[in-house]
């Protein structure tokens, strides 16, 4: 979702970067200051927009000609329309998964509310999209990923 190798190229001084990351000290990573963490809910809920739209943030080639506003701008409108499925990507529909896909866009639109205090807890966010991996029969243990594939040897790399 993100290219720490950028980060290098920003002064830490000037920003909010750490090289604290993952619990580890390396590669510089954002680190959120704490004012702006309940911010994180919406970015959280505007990359799941992507994911699920296939749209950029600032550009949306689906919405009407006359569209000057965001993808968030956009999918508030389609969904105070009750038109949000609308907004699903095309590449995305009909692969017996329509209802998954309107249910994660509904957990985005909760993350991306107007008001921060009307939006879920990032918990709250993880056990909605735990209920829709639930039709794939997901796990506790599908939660943690691991950087290795169980069958590797330990002196292996990943690439």
């Amino acid at each position: 979702i993100s290219d720490f190798g950028l980060a290098r190229l920003m002064n830490p001084i000037d920003t909010h970067l750490s090289t604290f990351v993952n619990g580890e000290f390396g590669d510089l990573g954002y680190v959120a200051p704490d004012p702006l963490w309940p911010l994180q809910k919406g970015i959280f809920g505007v990359v799941l927009l992507e994911l699920v739209t296939g749209e950029e943030p600032t550009h949306v080639s689906n919405a009407p000609e006359n569209f000057r506003g965001s993808l968030v701008d956009w999918i508030t409108y389609l969904s105070n329309n009750s038109i949000l499925q609308d907004a699903i990507d095309k590449s995305l529909i009909g692969k017996d998964n329509d209802a998954e896909l309107l249910q994660c866009m509904k957990v985005a639109c909760s993350c991306v509310l107007s008001s921060p205090k009307e939006r879920p807890t990032m918990f709250e966010v993880y056990q909605l999209l735990r209920a829709v991996g639930e039709k794939y029969h997901f796990s506790a243990a599908d939660d943690e990923l691991t950087m290795q594939p169980q069958n590797a040897d330990p002196g292996d790399e990943l690439i």
